[in-house]
């Protein structure tokens, strides 16, 4: 009899602990709930919510190749700004964008992640918005590259400067050898309109030019910057967290 208790005892408490542990990892997608999303949108490890820009930002390696235009994604590049702009005019506009973004406050999330993407996919079919057949199909295409998004409360900035100016103002770096991985693109999400910027992706190759990973199994941290107004934005990923019930997701 007391062994039977202690069977019943041990199965109760493994399911208290599936039930109490990470949904990403305990529950298909399929099933969750607003709450389930909301959680992976916020705490996850893909997820970096509510960061701040800080000051005035220098970045290694990219200020002096820009020569007279500036440093790139700030208020001094001028890279977009044509021949026959008034200083007024383009001034003024840099300034309050600049203003603007570094006071913003942004989300960074590691968007080629499948629990990240399921998570932006069940939220559409909650809503209505999206069948969860073609969920279950957007989920299921693996990404070519690392894929980056930005969102912020206030994206003017990207709106005007545009994406080209955005692929030099950013980088990944990596914890264990302190490589640098610059953005092979970034591609603006859009509003319902189609013109609004509402997020920013920063694409990154998986291999480099000899084929090897970018990214090595064992790394520890990998810092994201960027450069927005004349502020940086930056934060960090755990690739060792970043696990879901299929194992390594990035």
């Amino acid at each position: 009899m007391r062994k039977k208790a202690f069977a019943i005892a041990v199965i109760l408490a493994a399911v208290a602990a599936a039930q109490a542990g990470d949904v990403w990892k305990t529950k298909p997608f399929d099933q969750w709930t607003e709450k389930d999303v909301q959680e992976i949108l916020q705490t996850s490890p893909w997820a970096k919510a509510g960061v701040q820009a800080q000051g005035a930002w220098h970045p290694d390696g990219m200020s002096q190749a820009n020569g007279s235009t500036g440093i790139p994604g700030s208020s001094t590049d001028t890279s977009h700004v044509s021949a026959g702009a008034t200083p007024d005019k383009s001034g003024g506009l840099e300034k309050q964008d600049a203003a603007a973004a570094g006071q913003a406050t942004y989300s960074v999330f590691w968007w080629s992640s499948r629990t990240i993407r399921a998570a932006s996919m069940r939220r559409a079919v909650l809503k209505g918005a999206m069948t969860e057949a073609d969920a279950e199909k957007t989920v299921a295409n693996v990404p070519d590259d690392y894929m980056i998004l930005v969102q912020g409360t206030n994206m003017q900035i990207f709106q005007h400067r545009g994406e080209e100016v955005f692929a030099k103002a950013a980088y990944m770096q990596l914890k264990k050898n302190k490589q640098k991985l610059l953005p092979t693109k970034v591609s603006f999400l859009k509003g319902s309109d189609g013109q609004t910027v509402t997020g920013a992706v920063f694409y990154f190759a998986k291999k480099d030019a000899a084929g090897e990973p970018t990214i090595a199994p064992d790394e520890k941290e990998i810092d994201f910057y960027l450069q927005v107004g004349d502020s940086k934005l930056l934060t960090y990923f755990d690739p060792r967290k970043m696990v879901d019930a299929k194992g390594e997701d990035l």
